[in-house]
């Protein structure tokens, strides 16, 4: 029997696997214990890779719809065929209404993100959007305007404190993050969670504050007072590394731990014991949970937050704290800013970016700030802001342009790694969008909601059917191909180049091949990818406290406490708390009396992620249906038992899903599966795989009072609903 080594790449860690192969095929896949990052282990989501690869209903060749849209008539052609239609019908919509008229929507990294962004800045057109405005961006467009640079390396195993704010690790993380967990506290340190439901974490943890769903902007505006109240704050990095200290310590004066206490539900003691363990247990991390990302009005604010609790405590840039520069050799490679081609689109296109001048911060106008103050530190000390992370047209006018034509018509959209209508809150208003456009393509593994709205769907490769270049700010290590691709399937790289080609891009597709781009990617470090996997990857050392001899990638130099970007983007400088627009505290009596339980989605299941797996029979026989979890306490009251079909409503439309009883749940509050779409149901409208049916985005609102000021993420928590027995 032959053995390969691959990846598995099913969410966003890309773990090493061994492909056990006999007559050509794969027939197992078990962890690759050689990897230097994984060591072996894979989760409940790589275990199904074996299903996925050869899954009956996996997309093998390029389709075209004969039919109405939406009534599932195909004819299979060629790549050549799509890619020349395509090609042709998008020259000709640029030519009517200029490059602005295409669209993209981002998803989960199943595909090579830069070369998305690449097309787009040749084509001319800024309006790529997508879930990127409620997954990490917010913390990451931020966390630059902080202190130039994303925490992306959080040394947990070195920490004496970790806090997971909104991260349940043993969910999104199992082999990565939440291994490093349990070894730190094995090691003595200290765990604090906060997270409305008692997650695993939370049952080992020292402290639990279980918070009060979309709150965690006054929790942590409270730490920060406390901590500069007490004088527990570092010191020396606020006086000589920070600005904005004297204006932070107005803004957060109000948030005693009572008014605290008060907002949030969590004990006024508690709160100060939790504030007290981080800021004098040094060191301490705080890494990136996705929690935070997805509450609307606060979003960007709490990403704020916890970038300022790092750099008031000292914990920035330290052995066994939470890391934004680049290690050692790491930095001399050619990253995904460097294959964007950013400067190929004009100052004219850049202003038609749809959403920049509502959300100018995660625009064109807040990228360029963002870039502009990293160009002024050492090359190679933090890396640039990637335009994919944080640089995006907002959804939802993306989808007025698509069905007014205003400002400008929107007409075509590109869909890869992407299901708009699982992804995207306001469910309908997409799918009255999608069904509008004049040409939409769709790249994907399966037949989705959204690919059955398509005019071309294209067959995607498997993740072990294509190299990939795990890069972070510590390590590159190789992923190969662990297969030939089967059939017609292709990646992302051959799409955009293929088009790219015939639309007048070729100077800039120098590279055949995937491994091509990444030999270039490696070239400083004199090697190429296939030496990259030999060697088991590069690994860099890191030097601390660079900032002493460099400063920080902010316009000042320095960690802006109070934001000169923000400032100038007309958003608030300085944190601010805001209530939920639905809330339990809300001032109209009807809204709490006909809505009276705190609704959170998004939270991660295994061995789902977000909108997938739903085809594999494994996966459903763990999840066969979704799920939302009730207190028993409420569920008596509601006269709801386990299994039981149950309707969830908010102001904004209802769903279904079974009920799955748990005290793991405040008795306020109620947790609904996200993403859900049904496979095996027919894929042709009306019913269009019940994507109506179970899909928590029917209860989410995009209008701009319920998104966040400053980037325009859209609540996927803290929502307001009612539970009813179907």
């Amino acid at each position: 029997m032959e053995v390969r080594r691959s990846y598995c790449g099913l969410c966003h860690p890309r773990c090493g696997t061994l492909l056990h192969i006999e007559g050509g095929k794969v027939v197992k896949i078990t962890g690759d214990p050689d990897h230097p990052i994984s060591r072996g282990v894979l989760c409940e989501r790589g275990r199904l890779m074996l299903d996925h690869i050869y899954h009956p209903d996996r997309l093998n060749h390029p389709l075209k719809r004969v039919g109405e849209r939406g009534e599932g008539r195909w004819e299979r052609i060629s790549w050549e065929q799509a890619l020349d239609e395509v090609a042709e019908k998008l020259a000709k919509l640029r030519d009517q209404h200029g490059p602005e008229t295409l669209a993209f929507t981002h998803g989960t990294k199943r595909t090579y993100h830069w070369d998305c962004r690449r097309f787009f800045n040749l084509f001319g057109s800024p309006n790529t959007c997508g879930v990127n405005t409620i997954c990490m961006c917010p913390s990451y467009a931020t966390e630059y305007a902080t202190y130039g640079g994303m925490v992306m390396g959080s040394e947990i195993p070195g920490a004496k404190c970790v806090v997971l704010w909104g991260h349940n690790s043993s969910k999104s993380y199992p082999t990565f993050t939440y291994p490093m967990i349990n070894g730190a506290q094995k090691h003595g340190a200290k765990l604090i969670v906060v997270d409305p439901r008692r997650i695993k974490e939370a049952e080992k943890a020292d402290l639990w504050l279980q918070i009060r769903p979309g709150t965690d902007m006054a929790m942590m505006m409270g730490w920060m007072r406390h901590i500069i109240a007490e004088e527990l704050y570092d010191k020396d990095f606020v006086a000589n590394y920070t600005i904005g200290f004297d204006e932070l310590k107005e803004a957060v004066e109000a948030y005693t731990p009572e008014k605290v206490e008060e907002i949030t539900s969590v004990p006024a003691s508690l709160m100060v014991q939790a504030a007290e363990m981080y800021a004098t247990t040094s060191p301490a991390v705080l890494p990136f949970g996705l929690g935070p990302d997805k509450q609307g009005v606060n979003a960007t604010q709490c990403a704020r937050g916890r970038a300022i609790l790092r750099s008031l405590t000292g914990n920035l840039e330290v052995p066994g704290g939470d890391n934004i520069s680049l290690a050692g050799d790491i930095a001399k490679i050619h990253d995904w800013t460097a294959l964007e081609c950013n400067d190929m689109i004009s100052a004219e296109q850049r202003a038609k970016q749809l959403g920049s001048d509502e959300y100018p911060f995660f625009g064109f106008p807040g990228w360029e700030r963002n870039t502009a103050a990293n160009a002024k530190l050492p090359e190679g000390y933090l890396a640039p802001p990637e335009a994919w992370h944080s640089n995006l047209a907002h959804a939802r006018p993306v989808m007025d342009a698509i069905l007014t034509g205003k400002p400008y018509p929107v007409t075509a959209a590109i869909t890869l790694a992407n299901n708009p209508l699982l992804a995207l809150p306001n469910t309908q208003h997409v799918f009255e969008a999608l069904k509008a456009l004049k040409l939409y393509v769709v790249m994907e593994y399966y037949m989705t909601p959204s690919a059955a709205m398509a005019d071309y769907v294209l067959p995607a490769s498997t993740t072990v059917e294509q190299p990939e270049m795990w890069l972070t700010r510590d390590f590159c290590v190789a992923c190969p191909q662990g297969i030939d691709k089967i059939e017609e399937r292709r990646d992302s790289y051959y799409f955009y180049r293929q088009l790219g080609l015939r639309l007048g891009q070729e100077e800039h597709w120098p590279w055949e091949t995937v491994e091509d781009v990444y030999d270039y990617c490696l070239d400083p470090l004199g090697l190429t990818f296939k030496q990259l996997a030999e060697r088991n990857g590069v690994f860099g050392e890191r030097e601390y406290r660079r900032y002493e001899k460099y400063g920080f990638g902010t316009p000042s130099g320095k960690v802006e406490l109070k934001s000169s970007i923000f400032e100038e983007l007309g958003a608030s400088p300085v944190p601010v708390y805001r209530e939920p627009v639905w809330s339990p505290k809300s001032e109209d009596p009807d809204l709490t009396r006909e809505y009276p339980l705190i609704l959170i989605t998004g939270s991660r299941y295994l061995p789902m992620y977000h909108s997938e797996q739903r085809q594999i029979e494994k996966a459903r026989k763990k999840v066969p249906d979704p799920l939302v979890s009730i207190h028993p306490d409420t569920a008596a009251k509601l006269g709801l038992a386990e299994g039981d079909w149950a309707v969830i409503s908010t102001p904004q439309g209802s769903i279904r899903q079974r009920v799955r009883i748990t005290d793991a749940m405040h008795p306020s509050t109620v947790d609904a599966q996200h993403s859900w779409w049904f496979p095996e149901r027919n894929g042709k409208l009306p019913e269009l795989f019940g994507v109506f049916e179970s899909n928590t985005n029917m209860l989410c609102p995009d209008d701009p009072e319920f998104c966040s000021p400053e980037i325009g993420s859209w609540p996927h928590t803290a929502l307001m609903c009612r539970v009813e027995k179907e």
